[in-house]
């Protein structure tokens, strides 16, 4: 199978994950999309506890993009790097597309070990708003295009942000994922 990992904090899951992945799968002519939240990150803290947000990125599952627990059962920090060789060699029959933002693609260089990353995973990389595209992508990056791409600049911090000044997020957030955060209190709802 072709599987499309699509990481990030995931804090809240918002329309804009959905939009990626639904958009990256089809264009990519990929099996699935794991969302894959990690437990931490060496330097995006989270604002909710691991679990929570794999709750909540499990809420927006559909057919062909399911939730991965892959980085939360670890329990501690992930690098990209040991995730691809742990989901190589637990899915030897799996090819691997790590989709990553634009707005990633200058940071790229302070992952560990990215030169061996590179060569490892294939880089699908989608547009973001405000974060142009080279004109010449590194190797083993290839563009997510298409003249029908439905491009947004929706991010988890500006729904964080869009809660913590009580304006709505309809239509930012699935109706279960709102539901979530009022039960259990996230984001000072």
């Amino acid at each position: 199978m072709r599987i499309g990992i699509l990481g990030g904090s995931f804090d809240p899951p918002h329309i804009g994950h959905l939009l990626v992945a639904r958009q990256t799968r089809e264009l990519a002519r990929l099996d699935e999309v794991w969302l894959m939240p990690y437990f931490a990150h060496n330097w995006d803290p989270t604002v909710s506890p691991a679990f929570d947000r794999l709750s909540m990125t499990k809420l927006i599952e559909e057919k062909g993009i399911i939730t991965s627990e892959e980085e939360i059962e670890k329990n501690e920090k992930s690098y990209t790097i040991d995730t691809v060789r742990r989901l190589k060699k637990h899915h030897a029959s799996h090819e691997f597309y790590w989709i990553v933002g634009s707005d990633t693609l200058p940071e790229f260089r302070l992952w560990k070990e990215a030169e061996a990353l590179a060569r490892e995973v294939k880089f699908l990389v989608f547009p973001r708003n405000g974060h142009p595209l080279p004109k010449v992508l590194p190797q083993g990056f290839s563009q997510v295009a298409s003249p029908d791409l439905v491009i947004t600049n929706i991010s988890s911090s500006v729904v964080r942000n869009r809660f913590t000044k009580r304006l709505s997020v309809v239509g930012l957030i699935a109706p279960p994922v709102l539901d979530y955060i009022k039960k259990h209190n996230l984001y000072q709802v």
